[in-house]
């Protein structure tokens, strides 16, 4: 059964009406009528009921149509409205139209008899402005939705066209990149994402190119792994995907970038092959140290007696004696694997980090003053204590400082100081302007037996970075050749420090 049409009429004139009445009585009797001659009693009956169509008139007992038809809309009340205006009167039809009604009639018996026209036609009218009104809102809502996820993303989300030019840019890659979306909208894909395996030009032609080249043949690039670099020239590894955009006939129209940031999941990964390889290592550096120490203290003890007879030419006590260094030189050498290989257990104290960098460069006076070094230390105001071993933590510096002399070679500036870091964690900064260590070797400053030395057993740092890691701490080195070198140590904040050593590191 179809529901009847709930209509309800503003108008003085009751003639009019009885015409209007007559015309739905003749096209059916679905509709139900309810009639008011006052703006004032049509608000009424609006606000308590409801109706599905208002028929208002131009001129009502208490002002004119039109004004009440805004303060209808003012007051929020959606109702489809047939203006009725007074018969040959275009500019009251416009100013109707103007003010939201969906269609308008003359007075008079011809436009009465079209009113179930009318109405049917004002119904299913309105019915489709809603439809299309909430699609609107629902397609608003989606495209908030989607930007709010997209465009807050953490992974970097970006949109290239054909031209191979960046026409979106999310928060996700402001962050990964460096650059701001203002930046990077308009600018083509081989000028910001830039490998750090190739040279300027060459970068993104040479790699971000060939992956977009093959989306353009319509391939999906997949978690494709490489190394870039950002906007401050950080090197970050991302896994990156590709996908071509299509319009609706099937056509390529651009590609979708989406870069996951894997930089430190690769360092814990790499951290993880290390410590199982240095694992491995230390336990056969320590078996062959053992093994080799024996027989090398009755060499010593055999080398001493022979180099105290009389009666030995002078050749022969020189010999004696370059042997023993050889065997002083080899003992020491065995003493650094042992300590790599299976270091003295710390004892852990609260300590000032001042008063341990202030004796370690005490240690080492004599040296500065024999190198021709002078040296500075800009003590970090307010530091929180630390928990560290301070005769482990001696060693760190001592080891760096006298690689700093060595690298200095007679003359220099060396600079220490100590600052807050972010959190309550603390930073340990030791730089000097020796000649600085090549790009290529850098990476490899702390492997173990890795040196550039003529002298030493290449140790010294690898045992560093395990003392520091004893502590829960980090160490990092840049270097610049012909500039110097400077190590960053940073202890972490206090919670986290607590945590590494309830955890059995003690």
């Amino acid at each position: 059964m179809t529901r009847q049409m709930r209509i309800l009429i503003a108008e003085e004139d009751q003639n009019f009406i009885s015409m209007i009445a007559s015309s739905l009585q003749i096209a059916g009797g679905q509709y139900n009528m309810e009639m008011v001659s006052s703006g004032e009693a049509c608000l009424k009956k609006l606000q308590e009921e409801s109706f599905d169509i208002l028929i208002l008139d131009h001129s009502l007992a208490d002002g004119d149509g039109l004004k009440w038809l805004w303060r209808y809309n003012e007051l929020g009340i959606n109702v489809p409205t047939v203006f009725v205006t007074a018969t040959g009167d275009p500019q009251m039809s416009i100013q109707a139209m103007q003010a939201g009604v969906f269609d308008y009639i003359n007075r008079s018996a011809e436009c009465a008899k079209a009113v179930p026209f009318v109405l049917n036609r004002v119904v299913e009218g309105y019915n489709l402005m809603t439809q299309k009104v909430k699609l609107q809102r629902e397609l608003i809502e989606a495209k908030n939705f989607l930007e709010s996820i997209i465009g807050n993303a953490g992974d970097a989300i970006m949109v290239i066209d054909l031209a191979e030019k960046f026409i979106y840019w999310n928060a996700g890659a402001e962050r990964i990149y460096g650059y701001l979306r203002e930046e990077a909208l308009g600018k083509e894909v081989a000028d910001l994402i830039l490998s750090s395996d190739e040279t300027p030009k060459s970068r993104g032609e040479n790699i971000i190119g060939k992956l977009v080249a093959q989306v353009w043949r319509d391939d999906l690039v997949a978690d494709t792994q490489a190394r870039w670099l950002t906007k401050d020239g950080r090197e970050i590894m991302t896994s990156t995907t590709i996908t071509p955009l299509k319009d609706a006939t099937g056509r390529i129209i651009g590609a979708s970038l989406i870069c996951k940031d894997i930089t430190e999941q690769k360092r814990t990964e790499e951290k993880m092959l290390l410590a199982e390889r240095l694992s491995s290592m230390g336990e056969l550096m320590a078996g062959v140290a053992h093994e080799i120490r024996n027989p090398l203290a009755g060499i010593k003890i055999n080398t001493q007696i022979l180099a105290r007879g009389d009666d030995s030419s002078e050749m022969e006590k020189q010999l004696l004696k370059s042997t023993l260094e050889g065997v002083a030189k080899i003992q020491k050498i065995v003493e650094d694997m042992l300590d790599y290989a299976r270091p003295k257990a710390a004892e852990y104290k609260e300590e000032n980090i001042n008063e341990v960098v202030e004796k370690s460069l005490e240690v080492l006076n004599s040296q500065w003053m024999k190198a021709g070094i002078v040296t500075s230390f800009e003590r970090g105001e307010g530091l929180p204590l630390l928990r560290i071993d301070k005769h482990q933590i001696q060693q760190v510096l001592i080891n760096i400082m006298l690689n700093a002399i060595q690298a200095m070679e007679g003359s220099g500036k060396l600079s220490v100081r100590t600052f807050s870091a972010e959190g309550s964690a603390v930073g340990l900064e030791v730089g000097d302007t020796g000649g600085g260590i090549p790009a290529q070797l850098l990476k490899k400053i702390f492997d173990p037996f890795f040196t550039t030395k003529s002298r030493g057993t290449g140790l010294g740092l690898s045992i560093t970075q395990k003392l520091l890691e004893n502590h829960g701490a980090t160490i990092a080195a840049v270097s610049e050749e012909g500039k110097g070198t400077k190590f960053t140590i940073i202890f972490p904040a206090k919670e986290k420090r607590d945590e590494f050593y309830y955890s059995g590191h003690r």
